[in-house]
């Protein structure tokens, strides 16, 4: 199956075209400023390297979140633009499960971690035996100077912006923390394999019901009831 990979969840642009879960080419433009406007060209260019046409598509994988709104936002309207064009599903994929499958090697617990802004974070925990890879606490959201009962397991932590959180998530894991660095090139095909494979629920869903998941209320909302007019991004 020809799957195109759509990822901007974290505030990033990556695009990649896979057969089944294997990526034939992949980009990857770290200018948050620039995912709205290349994000169409560089679909383009990734499918004429592949030798195929936006005709010949089967399914989209996009990143659900949670993350960045503004990314959210734009991966939302390609993904569901090109989705309904060309009458194929989506597969939304947790970007948190995603980031997960990009360290999780060897038996252990690993931890998903992203910032969430305003004094929020966004983690999910998984279990991984013998190469599987269980979620055994789905996305939650951390609010710093809230009370956390501690975990008392140690843990492979991988995170975009959680360093920013270094001494609440000590406090959370105190029996130990391995640090690994978010690899986003490792992005696209671990939702190719996802999506592939059907993990984490992972399943196909028609382009008009696509709906990027929010843990909680968008921050261009919360400013608007308090009738503050400057929109800014935010993570949800």
């Amino acid at each position: 199956m020809l799957r195109l990979v759509i990822d901007t969840a974290l505030g990033y642009l990556g695009i990649g075209v896979a057969q089944d879960s294997d990526i034939r080419a992949a980009v990857v433009v770290e200018q948050p400023s620039a995912v709205t406007t290349l994000a169409v060209p560089q679909l383009d260019t990734l499918l004429q390297s592949t030798g195929h046409r936006k005709q010949e598509v089967q399914e989209i994988v996009v990143s659900a979140g949670p993350g960045s709104f503004t990314g959210l936002r734009t991966g939302l309207s390609l993904a569901k633009g090109l989705g309904m064009a060309l009458d194929i599903p989506l597969v939304p994929v947790s970007t948190l499960d995603a980031m997960v499958h990009t360290v999780a090697m060897g038996d252990g617990m690993f931890v998903a971690a992203v910032d969430g802004k305003n004094r929020t974070m966004y983690l999910a925990e998984y279990r991984c035996t013998g190469g599987a890879v269980e979620k055994t606490v789905p996305e939650s959201v951390i609010v710093e100077g809230m009370h956390e009962p501690q975990r008392h397991y140690p843990v492979h932590l991988v995170g975009s912006g959680a360093g920013l959180y270094e001494a609440l998530l000590k406090h959370l894991y105190p029996s130990g923390i391995t640090w690994h660095q978010l690899d986003i090139r490792a992005m696209s095909g671990s939702l190719a394999r996802i999506a592939h494979e059907g993990l984490h629920q992972a399943r196909p869903v028609p382009a008009s019901d696509f709906i990027p998941l929010y843990l909680r209320e968008p921050e261009v909302q919360i400013k608007h009831r308090k009738g503050v007019t400057h929109e800014k991004d935010s993570a949800v």
